[in-house]
């Protein structure tokens, strides 16, 4: 019986389908590596988007009346960038103390839910 052929196996997936555990490390840092090259892809085309289009948007929206709807949308837009900053610091600095992680993850925990709350 044939396998059908994965794509998203990686190279070392493809040579030898019975690893060794340092096979598996090793697949599973590169996945993380992907996984972190493709944030940072994505925030930095997000940044270009928002800072080509930050004056156009700020004046349209100074000249518009001030409403609830307004400022759910205000919140909406940027609190992502937030959210993705925090995330893109959890992923690649460091960190050795529990409390900072935890304080971390509240903040990244926050943005999150009030992003998902002011976009819905």
């Amino acid at each position: 019986m044939m396998c059908a052929r994965n794509p998203f196996l990686l190279p070392l997936e493809r040579k030898q389908m019975e690893s060794s555990p340092d096979d598996v490390q090793v697949t599973a840092a590169w996945r993380l590596h992907y996984l972190a090259c493709i944030c940072t892809m994505l925030a930095t085309l997000w940044t270009y988007d928002y800072v080509t289009l930050l004056y156009k948007e700020w004046t349209f929206l100074l000249r518009s009346r001030w409403t609830k709807v307004k400022a759910l949308y205000i919140i909406a837009r940027y609190v992502p960038f937030f959210f993705i900053a925090t995330d893109l610091y959890l992923t690649f600095v460091p960190n050795e103390n529990p409390d900072k992680c935890r304080m971390l993850i509240g903040i990244y925990s926050c943005f999150g839910v009030t992003s998902l709350t002011c976009s819905e």
